[in-house]
């Protein structure tokens, strides 16, 4: 009989942050437990995120279905008796052994990056059109990158950092997740508006810090919880929109924290 593996409960896993915590960590740390590759398990459709499965774990390593057919089928959900890596995000801080996520993380970076790259390079994350699948209907929550929130001054930010060292402003939407895997490699600071693209910090080398521009009227935690529970530093910095223009003081600001932490 086939088993089902579904992912936790929470938002659509449709969407990177949500993907990574619920559905791909806790599908890797199975297989490094027990194997689950190649067996006939059957996983969730998860639209542009499926090419993070190929990449972990190889093509046609799973049977995918549709969202639809697999919330009915009579399974219940794998990770309620697993880690529940989305309640790393709780306000309270880590909930969960940050000794077994640091170790996980630590396995997936390993099988995943490769080359032995120094990191010299500060990323600022860069916030583009979400593709067609998140606004054509057929995801399950529309809509992201730079329609949900975005800063419209970014490449003057990197233009001022470009000047004492070398940086990279990414949308990592357009990029393979090797890619992306390769670029969060070489980073030594990463920078970037509060988003699913900033889960990549829990990848970062080293002890490399995150900074987040994140909008003061709403509490932000997730982001802070990731990086502080692997040791990591964290720096926010607060807008009011989430649609920003940077002040001129607020970019001196960041390009100063950002410098002195790339050295």
């Amino acid at each position: 009989m086939a088993e089902y593996l579904k992912p936790g409960p929470g938002p659509s896993v449709e969407h990177f942050y949500h993907f990574v915590v619920q559905y791909l960590l806790p599908l890797f740390e199975m297989e490094l437990k027990v194997g689950v590759v190649g067996k006939g398990y059957i996983v969730r459709d998860c639209g542009p995120m499926n090419v993070w499965l190929d990449f972990a774990f190889g093509p046609d390593a799973f049977t995918i279905i549709s969202r639809e057919k697999l919330l009915p089928a009579a399974t219940p959900r794998l990770w309620d008796k697993r880690i529940q890596l989305d309640t790393f995000a709780d306000r309270t801080g880590p909930l969960v052994d940050t000794t077994r996520f640091h170790d996980l993380v630590s396995a997936f970076r390993e099988k995943l990056v490769t080359g032995d790259s120094t990191p010299d390079t500060v990323t600022v994350l860069n916030r583009g059109i979400p593709p067609a699948f998140y606004l054509d209907g057929r995801a399950q929550k529309a809509g992201g990158g730079s329609l949900r929130r975005s800063i419209s001054n970014l490449d003057r930010l990197s233009q001022i950092i470009s000047e004492r060292t070398r940086v990279d402003l990414v949308d990592f939407a357009d990029m393979s997740p090797a890619a992306q895997m390769e670029a969060i490699n070489r980073t030594t600071v990463l920078v970037g508006q509060h988003g699913a693209g900033l889960v990549h910090s829990i990848f970062l080398p080293g002890d490399a810090p995150i900074v987040e521009l994140a909008t003061v009227s709403q509490s932000r935690f997730y982001f802070r919880n990731l990086t502080e529970g692997l040791g990591r530093e964290y720096r926010a910095f607060y807008l009011d929109e989430e649609h920003a223009t940077l002040s001129p003081q607020m970019l001196k600001e960041i390009a100063d924290f950002v410098i002195d932490r790339a050295r």
